[in-house]
């Protein structure tokens, strides 16, 4: 990290300074609710008004053509590697996840910038969508959680290089890895590789940022191209 982002980390803007620098944060979780009620919207239209539908479990026409599906990736729906990271599967999965992503999203975009948080977001859900097409291409995934990491695992770095208070990263960290072990249904690949693209990114930071960004992008990329000669 440069000096000028060190002293940010450790000497933070006020907080009405930081608040109208959360435009990624503020996008995101718009993007995220806005998908989730043209779903829920879908839900109620075609199968009548299910509770357990909406809040748990419901899979709408927009999950079918956008979540994580490995055999259609594999006829050409590449979208699927990043849609996925915008759908949920009913309310309670993505309160869930926007509750990580705020606390993270948070910390985060006053201190590495809103073009750093989009780009963590999308490439560590890129990351994890690539992750399950490689390591567990027989489930049906979406949601925003392999991102999420990404995001949980860039402040942990930014917070480690600045030495910076950590405990936020990594008490999040802890609840995620907790999660995706207790809770039946969650997939260890797409958390694994968003978690793991969100620290190559944040590693990178700094001088080397946008040669390391273009080339996770590129490689990323490339791995799905890949897994259709495979």
């Amino acid at each position: 990290m440069s000096n000028d982002q060190i002293r940010a980390v450790t000497s933070p803007a006020p907080p009405e300074a930081q608040a109208g620098r959360r435009h990624a944060l503020t996008a995101l979780i718009a993007v995220n609710v806005g998908v989730a009620v043209i779903a829920s919207v879908m839900i109620v239209v075609r199968d009548g008004f299910d509770l357990a539908a909406v809040f748990y479990d419901g899979v709408s026409p927009l999950h079918e053509w956008g979540e994580l599906n490995s055999p259609a990736i594999e006829d050409g729906a590449y979208w699927r590697l990043l849609t996925s990271m915008f759908l949920h599967y009913g309310v309670l999965h993505l309160l869930a996840n926007l509750l990580l992503l705020w606390l993270a999203a948070r910390r985060l975009e006053p201190l590495a910038g809103s073009g750093t948080v989009l780009t963590v977001y999308l490439l560590s859900g890129l990351g994890a969508a690539v992750a399950v097409y490689y390591f567990d291409p027989e489930v049906l995934t979406a949601g925003a959680s392999g991102a999420v990491f990404g995001l949980i695992a860039a402040l942990l770095v930014v917070s480690l290089r600045a030495r910076a208070n950590t405990t936020l990263p990594l008490v999040l960290l802890g609840v995620g890895l907790v999660a995706t072990f207790a809770v039946p249904g969650m997939s260890i690949a797409a958390h694994a590789g968003g978690l793991l693209v969100g620290t190559v990114l944040a590693l990178g930071f700094g001088r080397a940022r946008l040669a390391v960004t273009a080339a996770t992008a590129v490689l990323l990329v490339a791995l799905a191209v890949a897994r259709q000669f495979l």
